[in-house]
């Protein structure tokens, strides 16, 4: 896969939205909702009976040649890329369905699990890079094998061609090559 961050041309710069990262994620995009809450329009995940362990595969990167920020001004800097994956409670106490969206993806406190691939780890490369990166625990919550089993958790990745791409900073031209992504799973105990 190939996702490149794009310039959403003059009426993506009037809305407030001059450029648009390459994306590809697990779950649904609201169109209706695009214009007016971008990133709740973007929601995450499907339901999931295993325990996800960790994330492997291979990129590759190769940056824009100029950063912009969400009006489109050059700034200084280099544009990044994010891989990163959930794993959620996809009901509330009540029993109410919840889907972590854009906004809440990374800080939501029905957020179980998180992999997400470092800082150190992220490379402006154009050779083909192995990647692998753990689950870890959030909000002090652990999967809850009752609860995975009656399909209580969603599941979601996320791959981004710019890192601040939802604040619609980025550079144009960016790209980020993704192959052979494996979601590798704990053992089940049954």
């Amino acid at each position: 896969v190939k996702l490149t961050t794009r310039y959403a041309g003059s009426f993506g710069k009037a809305a407030g939205m001059p450029i648009a990262p390459g994306n590809l994620f697990v779950g649904t995009f609201n169109v209706q909702q695009a214009l007016k809450a971008p990133l709740a329009a973007t929601r995450f995940g499907t339901p999931f009976v295993e325990e996800p362990d960790s994330i492997v595969g291979y990129y590759k990167y190769i940056p824009g040649p100029q950063m912009t920020d969400g009006s489109y001004n050059a700034i200084g800097g280099t544009d990044d890329f994010n891989i990163y994956a959930i794993l959620y409670e996809n009901t509330d106490e009540n029993g109410t369905a919840v889907m972590l969206d854009g906004t809440n993806s990374l800080t939501s406190p029905y957020l179980v699990l998180l992999g997400q691939m470092s800082a150190e780890d992220r490379k402006n490369t154009s050779e083909w890079t192995r990647f692998s990166f753990p689950f870890k625990a959030m909000n002090d919550k652990k999967v809850n094998k009752e609860r995975m089993s009656k399909y209580g958790y969603n599941f979601g990745i996320v791959f981004s061609s710019s890192l601040k791409g939802d604040d619609f900073t980025g550079a144009v031209g960016s790209e980020l090559y993704l192959d052979e992504i494996d979601i590798v799973c704990k053992k089940n105990d049954k």
